[in-house]
């Protein structure tokens, strides 16, 4: 029903026409903003770009670098992608070259290095998880929980939003371990991209790898060293890998709630620039709290320009 609602209020921004019309009755340009991607197809993500034209994409640091001297920001917007999914990077790596746009990779260290992202570790849960009572009795609780499946999937949504890496990794492990040939399970999980990969893509001046953290946990559930650890250790190891420089963090889920002053606060003694998955543009923001406009393989080029119209 939502998806329907958003294609049909959307509808009429298929016309390009409609498009920068709206714009102008809104008193609003299609520039000073930082689209966020995460995992979709190579000709969905290229059609959405394009779909925003006049504007183009430029370089996440001279966005930056244009919005702190002043200067206009019309017809500007730029690419980031979370996560580091292999197929992802390489093949809108393909896309961003092929049509002369800048592209920014936020990574996750521990995905790179082989482990499941806490979001992933759901997605085995719900798909291979019998669909039965399912109890959580471990060291967190002090009394048994019966969970139906649906709210089961419910409940582990939430925590990865708010909860320490340990008390997720042990209610996520925890209903892992129950999943019958959890190794053939795990087969089924998008493959990150590599070492070696990165190496070579970031020869392209176009890519930019950037900081996602080590552990993916949200960094309101973090202390002031493991804030540390994680933003640092990040960095250290992109850096090493690319020969460039690391000076953006992206926060690990983007929300309010995942995001805390202290984290805020840390990040800006290490990066330069921080992203959120808050919607909006740039526009009297702080540079460590920056909003980006999120899109997903579902969404329709209307819906792009309207969600783009109204930020």
């Amino acid at each position: 029903m939502k998806k329907f609602l958003q294609n049909f209020i959307s509808f009429p921004l298929k016309s390009h026409f409609v498009f920068q019309n709206l714009e102008k009755i809104f008193n609003k340009n299609s520039g000073g903003f930082i689209l966020c991607f995460h995992d979709l197809s190579p000709n969905v993500f290229e059609s959405q770009v394009k779909s925003l034209s006049p504007a183009k994409p430029i370089p996440l640091d001279e966005l930056i670098e244009r919005y702190k001297s002043g200067k206009s920001t019309k017809n500007c917007f730029s690419i980031t992608f979370d996560d580091g999914v292999r197929n992802t990077v390489i093949k809108n790596t393909e896309v961003c070259s092929i049509n002369n746009w800048p592209v920014t990779f936020y990574l996750p260290i521990n995905y790179v290095n082989g482990e499941l992202l806490p979001y992933q570790k759901i997605e085995l849960i719900e798909k291979f998880l019998k669909d039965d009572y399912n109890k959580i009795s471990n060291d967190y609780y002090k009394k048994e929980y019966k969970f139906k499946k649906k709210r089961l999937i419910k409940f582990l949504r939430e925590i990865i939003y708010v909860e320490s890496k340990e008390k997720v990794d042990a209610n996520l492990n925890y209903f892992l371990n129950k999943i019958p040939n959890i190794t053939k399970a795990k087969q089924s999980i998008p493959k990150a991209i590599n070492w070696s990969e990165i190496k070579e893509l970031s020869k392209n001046p176009l890519v930019s790898f950037q900081s996602h953290g080590l552990s993916h946990t949200a960094c309101s559930a973090l202390n002031e060293n493991d804030l540390r650890r994680e933003m640092l250790e990040s960095k250290k190891i992109i850096e090493e890998s690319t020969n460039k420089r690391v000076n953006s963090f992206c926060y690990p889920y983007g929300e309010k709630r995942s995001i805390s002053k202290l984290s805020i606060e840390i990040a800006s003694k290490y990066f330069e620039t921080a992203t959120t998955l808050i919607s909006g543009k740039i526009n009297k923001n702080n540079l460590h709290y920056l909003p980006r406009i999120g899109f997903y393989q579902e969404n329709k080029n209307s819906f792009v320009r309207l969600k783009v119209i109204l930020r």
